[in-house]
C-alpha cells in the first residue's frame, strides 16, 4: 500500500489525481475507491492505494480514503 493525497478531482467527470509522498501524480478513477462515493472525495484527503502502471502512465487502484488529518 502506497499513501498519499487527493490532489484534485473532477466530480463531473469522475476522477482526479493523487499525489503521493514520493511527489508522483497516479490517476484515479471513482470506480477505484472504495467504499465512498464522489461526496466523500475531499482535495487534501489521505488515501492509500496500490498503483499499476498503464499505457497512459500510473493508476490508482483499491483506494481507500483515510481521515483528513491521518496520511
Amino acid at each position: 500500500m502506497i499513501h498519499g493525497r487527493v490532489k484534485c478531482y473532477f466530480e463531473n467527470k469522475g476522477y482526479g489525481f493523487i499525489e503521493d509522498y514520493d511527489g508522483r501524480e497516479v490517476y484515479f478513477h471513482l470506480t477505484a475507491v472504495e467504499g465512498a462515493t464522489a461526496n466523500d472525495i475531499a482535495i487534501g484527503a489521505g488515501v492509500s492505494f496500490d498503483v499499476i502502471t498503464t499505457e497512459l502512465g500510473l493508476e490508482a487502484f483499491h483506494v481507500r480514503m483515510l481521515s483528513a488529518l491521518s496520511a
